[in-house]
């Protein structure tokens, strides 16, 4: 009886367990992320997120999209405009992957102040589902009605809700994996889906598209296995570029104003691949295989640490992109949704005195980069401070739970340069700002 057991036990040992099947040796094959080929090409193609191997976008595009945001407002259940108890929903598109940081992501931006009261951060995100399935309405007709739609629903939004949206998603049927024919197929196919989009969400203003993260921990006995593996990851982001650069270029089937309008405006969302371990030297993201993916997740799951992560770059590329921020952050127009404002822990402040940019005391001013703020018209609650310089870049930022019981805050920005730079307040919901200037 006992021989039996040893046995036994000696049988369960060999069982291989799912994180054996992780490919975690392979945390780097060498490829270079495109924010870092940028003007570089890989097999001919140039790198960058935009035309020309750049990072930013180009002046014409970020002005059209702008445009788009300025007429982003507040809408009803039928799409009509209404200040005071309409939404903004920026949905979430995707697989199961984009789904579970979108999760994550409406987890932050509840947490997060300074944010649209008006906004409604809504996951439409379907398991499964490809590109493929999503252009397809012929076949698939309830792909939209009974899967996204009716998830929708479930959260008190319509269709003529949503004004933006952000996806993450590729063809689970194109498995030759071949540069440039594979993202080349994708870029076809997310054109084919922006036109869909704009007559599913007939108020839909803009696209934003992330390619996949980091595929070279994938399990080979999973399926999709060649779609994710690296090189088909890497691929993804090409496929993004290309979609958004045919738009850029005044691809027909792109048009996105005027009267042959076809489509909604198209641009990156966060751009998230980095070569394993092998950090970006643009943007310092890598992707740890024991942290960040699940050990049975086939190397395309997140564990929650990876998600957060995941969420929290799109969560910073909301808040910072010169058109998201736009409609992403709080403002005065957004004041009729919420006029008693937000505190970071979802809870609605007491009404203590509004503080606008005159009742901000700075000083010294100009200074060293050491100084001190008070809040001069009996301002008490929480207070989120963000200071950034002239190119936009944070360079400080705290948060102060109980204001009144500190009555002001020194502030220290170490070694940044001379110049002019801007300090944002959100105080207990309500966003102000004042300039100042380093001069040593």
């Amino acid at each position: 009886m006992k021989k039996h057991i040893i046995c036994l036990l000696v049988s369960c040992a060999l069982v291989p367990i799912s994180r054996a099947q992780l490919n975690c040796d392979a945390d780097s094959t060498g490829l270079i992320s495109l924010v870092d080929l940028q003007e570089d090409t890989y097999m001919g193609y140039q790198g960058g997120l935009y035309p020309g191997g750049d990072n930013e976008m180009p002046a014409t595009h970020r002005l059209a999209g702008s445009n788009a945001a300025k007429n982003i407002k507040p809408l009803d259940t039928l799409g009509n405009v209404d200040l005071v108890n309409g939404k903004i929903v920026f949905l979430g598109l995707g697989a199961s992957t984009a789904g579970n940081t979108w999760n994550n992501f409406k987890d932050l931006v509840e947490d997060e102040p300074g944010l649209n009261p008006c906004l409604q951060i809504v996951n439409g995100c379907q398991g499964a589902k490809g590109l493929e399935i999503m252009i397809d309405t012929l076949n698939y007709p309830w792909y939209w009605t009974d899967l996204v739609f009716t998830k929708m629903q479930a959260k008190g939004a319509t269709p003529a809700q949503v004004q933006a949206i952000w996806m993450r998603t590729a063809s689970k049927a194109d498995t030759v994996v071949e540069f440039p024919l594979f993202p080349n197929g994708i870029a076809d196919k997310f054109e084919i889906l922006l036109p869909i989009l704009l007559e599913k969400f007939p108020n839909l203003k803009q696209v934003y598209i992330s390619g996949f993260f980091y595929g070279g921990y994938a399990d080979s006995s999973k399926a999709f296995y060649d779609i994710v593996a690296e090189p088909g990851s890497y691929f993804t982001n090409y496929a993004v570029k290309w979609v958004v650069e045919r738009q850029i270029n005044g691809d027909p089937d792109l048009v996105y104003a005027g009267p042959e309008k076809k489509a909604p405006w198209v641009a990156w969302g966060p751009h998230t691949w980095a070569d394993g371990m092998r950090a970006n030297d643009y943007d310092g993201l890598f992707w740890n295989c024991e942290e960040d993916f699940q050990e049975d997740g086939g190397g395309y799951h997140l564990t929650t640490t990876g998600k957060i992560k995941d969420a929290q770059l799109i969560l910073d590329w909301a808040k910072n992109n010169p058109v998201t921020m736009k409609w992403f952050l709080d403002g005065p127009k957004w004041n009729s949704c919420d006029p008693s404002g937000r505190m970071a822990n979802g809870e609605v402040p007491d009404n203590s005195p509004t503080v606008t940019k005159e009742g901000i005391m700075l000083y010294p001013s100009p200074n060293n980069g050491i100084f001190n703020v008070k809040l001069n018209h009996g301002f008490k609650g929480f207070a989120d401070i963000r200071i950034v310089n002239s190119f936009g870049q944070v360079v400080y930022a705290n948060q102060v739970d109980a204001w009144n019981a500190i009555g002001n805050v020194s502030v220290d920005l170490g070694e940044v340069a001379n110049g002019l730079y801007i300090m944002h307040l959100n105080l207990n919901g309500t966003a102000t700002s004042r300039e100042f200037v380093v001069s040593r």
